[in-house]
């Protein structure tokens, strides 16, 4: 992702695979800081322009605070992908998911990104401030574990719809 403008120009309306609007932004908020990483650059400022120019100088701050919370104690590598990458990882899921469900269930929430990282409590925490705020800024983020599973096709031997990479 080559920064704000590249987000800015971006379709404000549901995006690929129906992510919403505010999951766009977790989305590109993550993969932006993954990819600042990855070229050696610190992330914090970027990133927080990134968000404050579709949401709010608060909801950009409390995403830099829940990015750094789950950068400082992670298990393990994430796996976040490029900005241009139409897939979306399990460790993206977990964290956009958590996301969205942090406001209605901390316990799932932390059920979800226990995997990630050695603490989950204090991600969840900055995960619901985030919640909270983008859906002041009419970004809401929605609760994904009440879709419904997904119909398994007779002679088939994955569910439908489902992508494989």
């Amino acid at each position: 992702m080559a920064g704000v403008e590249a987000w800015t120009a971006l379709p404000q309306h549901e995006g690929p695979q129906g992510l919403t609007c505010g999951e766009q932004l977790v989305l590109a908020g993550c993969r932006y800081w993954a990819s600042l990483r990855l070229a050696g650059q610190e992330p914090q400022g970027p990133v927080r322009s990134l968000v404050a120019a579709r949401a709010s100088d608060r909801a950009a701050a409390l995403f830099v605070a829940m990015m750094e919370s789950l950068e400082k104690q992670t298990r393990r590598p994430l796996d976040f992908r490029c900005g241009g990458c139409a897939g979306y990882s399990p460790d993206e899921q977990r964290l956009v998911v958590a996301c969205g469900i942090s406001r209605i269930d901390m316990q799932t929430a932390r059920a979800l990104l226990t995997p990630l990282v050695h603490q989950p409590e204090p991600v969840v925490v900055f995960a619901r401030a985030v919640n909270m705020v983008l859906a002041h800024e009419g970004l809401d983020l929605p609760v994904r574990l009440s879709d419904p599973k997904p119909q398994i096709r007779p002679g088939a031997a994955r569910p439908a719809g489902a992508t494989l990479h």
